[in-house]
């Protein structure tokens, strides 16, 4: 035992294994505590101290890791691994020698990094989440030519269309009429079948379908006038 009651035992003598333990005995003495040191040299390079308290420490058990033996293993580290020199890791146990090192994953590879523009690096892209997928346009039914839904006559509206259709053949406008049932577009279709210069034509889905009766020749609508009570009056 020396002076600060600190037994060291040292086996295969090193540099740096016997400036770990010294530098871990001045750290036991200047604390006052009684213990055995034994140091040892692992595989994988690194220096395994097992310090054994003369004295039961609270909250230290054998075996198992301790705000103490982490303090006295980050100043021994920190001590004896100088800048410039290799580093050599010292593993310190209370009670024992503690568990060897498991080797170290693999790090990642890091991106290059980021041209600086203007004296400072461009934010990172955010990752674009995948596109979600875009349902499947719904079957059309095929159209039904609602000419042949018309089964009977209804003179009134069948000479109402054939009016219709004979007006728009013969002042060259075209005509759009909504609001009909089918079997009424049909009649209005039926209708301008048998007039000349007219073709109709069913268009648009649910309540905007329409029926568009087109002239051969289709006359421009002309200039309107303004009415005679808009006219500027003279000063």
């Amino acid at each position: 035992m020396t002076d600060s009651q600190v037994a060291v035992a040292v086996v295969a003598v090193d540099e740096r294994r016997t400036q770990a333990v010294a530098v871990l005995e001045q750290l036991l003495r200047t604390m006052d505590l009684p213990a055995t040191v034994e140091a040892k040299d692992l595989p994988d390079g690194s220096i395994s101290i097992a310090v054994t308290p003369g004295v039961e420490l609270a909250g230290v058990v054998p075996g198992r890791r301790s705000p103490l033996g982490d303090a006295l293993q980050y100043l021994v580290n920190k001590l004896i691994n100088k800048p410039g020199q290799e580093r050599r890791w010292v593993a310190i146990g209370l009670g024992g020698h503690p568990e060897p090192r498991g080797p170290k994953p693999p790090r990642a590879t890091q991106p290059p990094p980021a041209a600086m523009t203007n004296g400072s690096a461009p934010a990172p892209a955010a990752a674009r989440p995948p596109a979600p997928a875009r349902p499947a346009a719904p079957v059309r039914s095929p159209e039904v030519d609602e000419r042949t839904l018309v089964t009977d006559e209804d003179p009134s509206l069948d000479a109402a269309a054939r009016v219709l259709a004979e007006r728009s053949a013969s002042s060259g406008r075209l005509y759009a009429v909504v609001t009909l049932g089918p079997i009424e577009r049909g009649r209005l279709l039926k209708a301008a079948d048998e007039v000349e210069g007219v073709s109709a034509l069913a268009e648009g889905e649910g309540r905007l379908r329409r029926v568009v009766l087109t002239p051969d020749k289709v006359v421009p609508m002309p200039r309107q006038r303004l009415p005679v009570d808009d006219l500027p009056e003279d000063d």
